[in-house]
């Protein structure tokens, strides 16, 4: 309506934009995938955010429209090409996991048309990187065998991964990080660590044999039995959780997490209990307990398709999962590519039009949606 704008003292004659449209382009959702192409037309038909955009026309028909048969899209640009001059118009810029073929057989692909939605699988910038994060524990090689220059052997350190695992086909007690090759498990499904020592204190931090810790090839000795009690807290795993609590008792448990303060070690290992039996051992307990049911960070939910994948603050953080202050920015760095915006429409249901609240008339009176 241009109401704003006509109460300013000298309003403009037409709204203060771009001459001939804005500086970047954006798909043609209104139109038909087969028929469409990009646009950079004022009014914008969306919000912030949600649509992609790009900074010219071929990038955003290479981008938006690139398995498209009819080329609707590149005949719209001022100077389209006449043929295809590169193999850019039969493969995109990145590789994908070829899910068509069972897992033993399969390979990474970066053939025009994708076989699936955009945030429908994982995107890896070269080969060998979705060869490692799709296909890592492939015995049979046959991924990283598509390599223009494939490794005769798999392409890691000289004696094992350069990372540990623990060995959850051990039984608990029994059990110890390890680095052998090739891995038991697929990319993602178990937590990893830079050292073995990381490995132990992240993944068998209460075993009282202290098996893993006497894996390294210099294990730590017992704690030192003087007198008095340590300068450090950390919790006791004899007891049950609703009457946990935090000591410093000599000697300190092989690979026990500790904290400099009772209060840090209750937060951190009791800080979902109900009872607040921890806090109410400190020398003074506060009325009620400083923590809440949720935490102050965020980690990404993999329990979910990567589709369906959002980002959350319940306790307790699963092992080896990386946390984040906010949840836009959890969501950004892990599923920034999802078709139809999960992550960001569970933080804001009017996000963008692919949301669920968007199809609630009159809900998202920001949004502009066909």
């Amino acid at each position: 309506s241009g109401k704003c704008l006509s109460q300013l003292p000298s309003p403009p004659t037409t709204s203060p934009t771009a001459e001939g449209g804005v500086d970047f382009f954006y798909p043609d959702y209104e139109t038909t995938w087969a028929d469409a192409g990009c646009k950079n037309d004022l009014p914008l038909p969306f919000t912030p955010g949600g649509r992609p955009t790009y900074p010219s026309m071929l990038e955003c028909c290479k981008g938006a429209y690139g398995g498209q048969a009819s080329g609707a899209c590149l005949s719209q640009m001022d100077n389209p090409p006449t043929s295809s001059p590169t193999t850019s118009d039969y493969e995109v810029d990145f590789w994908y996991p070829d899910y068509e073929t069972s897992w033993a057989d399969a390979g990474c692909k970066n053939d025009r048309p994708i076989p699936y939605k955009r945030g429908g699988r994982p995107e890896y910038a070269t080969q060998l990187e979705c060869c490692k994060g799709a296909y890592g524990g492939q015995t049979s090689g046959t991924c990283l065998s598509q390599l223009e220059s494939p490794p005769t052997t798999s392409p890691t350190p000289e004696g094992g991964a350069d990372f540990y695992y623990p060995d959850y086909d051990t039984a608990w007690s029994d059990a110890y990080c390890i680095n052998t090759l090739p891995l038991p498990f697929s990319a993602g499904s178990r937590p990893t660590y830079g050292t073995m020592l990381e490995c132990c204190k992240g993944a068998y931090a209460g075993q009282v044999s202290g098996k893993c810790l006497s894996m390294l090839d210099s294990p730590p000795t017992m704690s030192p039995t003087t007198a008095g009690g340590l300068d450090v807290w950390y919790a006791d795993y004899t007891k049950q959780y609703a009457v946990g609590e935090c000591i410093n008792d000599r000697p300190l448990p092989i690979g026990r997490v500790t904290y400099t303060t009772q209060l840090a070690c209750c937060k951190g290992q009791y800080g979902a209990q109900s009872s607040g039996y921890c806090l109410s051992q400190l020398a003074s307990p506060p009325t009620t307990s400083p923590t809440t049911e949720v935490l102050n960070v965020y980690y990404p939910d993999r329990t979910k398709d990567y589709a369906d994948g959002v980002c959350t603050n319940d306790r307790p953080v699963p092992s080896g999962a990386t946390t984040y202050t906010s949840q836009t920015t959890c969501c950004s760095a892990n599923y920034s590519s999802q078709q139809d915006s999960t992550c960001f429409c569970d933080i804001d249901s009017c996000y963008n039009c692919k949301c669920a609240g968007a199809a609630v008339p009159g809900a998202c009176p920001s949004l502009v949606c066909s």
